[in-house]
């Protein structure tokens, strides 16, 4: 391999690497590092915490599709069927970060649940 040829290759693999840390920080909200970052189910949280919604988290109602004012029976299966889409056992043989995101959204959506059936409309 020439010298010219190796600089090239560097040069590649260093523009690769900012394009594609970009793209994944770009969906990032703003101060959010990722999953290990103090979010529920990342490195810094206790083990048995209960996931806290996040100060930018969108409502119940929206991550679990249905309105506001849906019955407790429309809201069940609101999270069934979201949960069956999102469930991290699916997602098993996949790769980490797939099994991060399953997880984080996994997450939010038993949240969301769970703020559901303690805030009834």
């Amino acid at each position: 391999m020439s010298r010219y040829e190796l600089i090239v290759s560097l040069a590649c693999l260093v523009v690769g690497y900012l394009a594609v840390s970009w793209l994944l920080n770009r969906s990032l909200p703003p101060g959010d590092a990722g999953p290990a970052a103090g979010r529920p189910g990342g490195a810094g949280a206790a083990p048995g915490a209960a996931p806290r919604a996040a100060p930018g988290a969108m409502p119940w109602y929206v991550v679990l599709d249905v309105d506001r004012s849906a019955s407790r029976a429309a809201i069940t299966a609101a999270y069934r069927a979201r949960i069956s889409q999102y469930h991290p056992d699916k997602v098993a043989r996949m790769g980490p970060e797939i099994r991060a995101l399953a997880e984080q959204k996994s997450t939010e959506i038993n949240a969301a649940y769970e703020a559901a059936l303690r805030n009834p409309a």
